[in-house]
């Protein structure tokens, strides 16, 4: 079941909530159940596939959240983050695992004792959980997504692009998601795909579970790697057939 249809049940929750009270004269306490059940369904409209707006939640390039979105969206960002909480006390899951030297995958960390050692960089893929402050020295980049949605194909390639300048300096790389099952698996099959750890992104997959049981890619991961697979592999031809027009250019002026 997706985010959107998850927050669009609560939505509903919420607003029977409100009417409840409201008839029965609690108006004033009404009102809380009122913005929360319309801030879910915003979110609901927001994180459906057909519209996919991970940005409407204002979280910034560096990881923060401004203070309009945490007045308007206050409650579906605290029941985030107390979900989130519960979740992590009943799992028995590592925070993350190194898939090959020096490349971790995991959830979101809320503290710098929660990341990999060696002051690694981070891709975040969350667009809902804020960036601790603790990990303001760390590189960063911000791949925001909803959860269980797919970072868009151009999306992943950034981020490998991004990743691969880290670990050509030896730089230790930590990609998250909320709790590292879907949006961070998924740019790390592209990743390792592009280091040449894994043949292609389904390879990856296999390697990524051996590590990390609990993976679970979801068909718009998939497509969304299958999409970014075809771009790099056209890009590539490009890039060899230019390669080949420029040496045969050479040769002919040359003779």
């Amino acid at each position: 079941m997706g985010i959107s249809t998850l927050i669009g049940l609560k939505a509903a929750v919420l607003f029977l909530a409100f009417h409840y009270l409201r008839e029965s004269n609690w108006r004033l306490f009404s009102l809380p159940f009122l913005h929360a059940s319309l801030v879910a369904l915003l979110i609901a409209i927001a994180s459906h596939p057909t519209v996919n707006v991970p940005l409407l939640l204002g979280k910034s390039s560096d990881g923060s959240f401004p203070l309009w979105s945490m007045v308007i969206f206050g409650p579906f960002l605290a029941f985030i983050r107390v979900f989130s909480a519960l979740r992590r006390l009943l799992s028995r899951e590592p925070r993350y695992n190194e898939v090959c030297e020096g490349v971790y995958v995991g959830g979101w960390p809320s503290s710098s004792a929660e990341v990999p050692p060696g002051e690694p960089a981070i891709i975040d893929c969350t667009c809902e959980l804020p960036r601790s402050s603790d990990l303001s020295r760390n590189a960063y980049l911000c791949i925001p997504t909803w959860d269980t949605r797919a970072p868009q194909p151009s999306e992943i390639e950034s981020a490998v692009r991004w990743a691969s300048r880290h670990r050509s300096h030896k730089k230790p790389v930590y990609i998250h998601c909320a709790y590292g099952h879907g949006r961070s698996v998924a740019v790390m099959c592209a990743l390792l795909a592009a280091l040449g750890v894994a043949e292609d992104w389904k390879d990856a997959e296999k390697i990524i579970r051996e590590r990390r049981p609990c993976i679970r890619m979801n068909d718009l991961h998939r497509k969304s790697l299958e999409e970014w697979s075809r771009c790099r592999l056209s890009s590539k031809r490009n890039q060899d057939l230019n390669v080949s027009s420029v040496i045969l250019s050479d040769a002919s002026r040359n003779r």
